[in-house]
């Protein structure tokens, strides 16, 4: 895997992102087509949101050639530069960011394995704000390392989950945007509640660290708009209701349904391909 992905980015370096595109498209259709249960797990996870089976299948078809493409932009990190973003990408809510961090507590980017989430940290990186990351450790040491060092290409501050809490309220503390993916829980802790009707396990991390250093949280997305551009989204804060006791519970439900609205719009772009739901959909 590891060669595959210094192949990858080799491709990227020399030729263009069209031809790039291309390649990774190819990819994506021998997997989409020839591993059966890759292409099932897909089909399954989106069967919560979309209830026609044949819509369902054009966007789990979708999701990994959306996915192909996301790879392909993050293997072309090293020539990312203002003239990409001014061309390529949209930014919407940079003041709902800017009033957060304004309250000198950091501000907590709330995101989810939608579009084309690892450049929505180097893009709010290269637009002049500190970005902290958390990221899940790849098993392989090399493969992880690739990771980080693209990350860091864009000054992005990468935090391993193994010591994230301590760095997590560093990072907050200093004022700086840490960036938290809330769709998907990989330890096994997230609150068991439901989105799109059916029970997930979602993350607790975001609500955790806004309760313990009032620091705002800021849904962000990063959606693909059309072939080649992108929209960057900042949202208004989440926050509790008036006169409400701290909640956990309340601020994570805020933001599923946040979630909820962005995966319906964009189901071919949410890349989640284990197993999401803690039931069997049938439909």
């Amino acid at each position: 895997m590891y060669y595959l992905f210094l192949l990858g980015s080799l491709i990227a370096w020399i030729f263009p992102r069209n031809a790039c595109y291309a390649i990774a498209k190819f990819f994506a259709l021998i997997q989409f087509h020839f591993f059966t249960k890759d292409r099932k797990q897909i089909i399954e996870n989106l069967s919560a949101i979309i209830p026609d089976p044949k819509e369902r299948e054009k966007q789990a078809r979708n999701v990994v050639i959306n996915f192909s493409y996301y790879l392909a932009d993050f293997f072309r990190y090293p020539k990312m530069t203002e003239a990409f973003l001014k061309k390529y990408v949209k930014v919407s809510g940079l003041e709902n960011l800017d009033s957060s961090l304004a309250r000198h507590k950091g501000a907590i980017a709330l995101t989810a394995h939608l579009g084309n989430y690892e450049l929505a940290g180097a893009v709010t990186s290269l637009l002049g704000y500190p970005v902290s990351a958390v990221a899940l450790p790849h098993h392989d040491r090399r493969i992880n390392d690739f990771f980080n060092r693209r990350r860091s290409l864009v000054g992005i501050e990468v935090i391993s989950t193994g010591s994230a809490v301590r760095s997590c309220f560093s990072a907050l503390k200093t004022g700086r945007v840490l960036a938290l993916l809330g769709d998907k829980d990989f330890s096994g802790s997230g609150l068991k509640t439901k989105m799109f009707s059916h029970w997930a396990s979602i993350p607790r991390g975001a609500a955790f660290f806004a309760l313990k250093t009032q620091a705002p949280i800021v849904p962000a997305f990063f959606v693909r708009v059309d072939k080649y551009f992108y929209h960057l989204i900042f949202g208004e804060p989440i926050s509790l209701e008036e006169g409400s006791q701290p909640d956990e519970q309340q601020l994570i439900r805020k933001y599923i349904a946040i979630l909820e609205k962005y995966i319906k719009q964009y189901p071919g772009q949410w890349y989640v391909f284990g197993k999401y739901w803690l039931e069997e959909i049938s439909r």
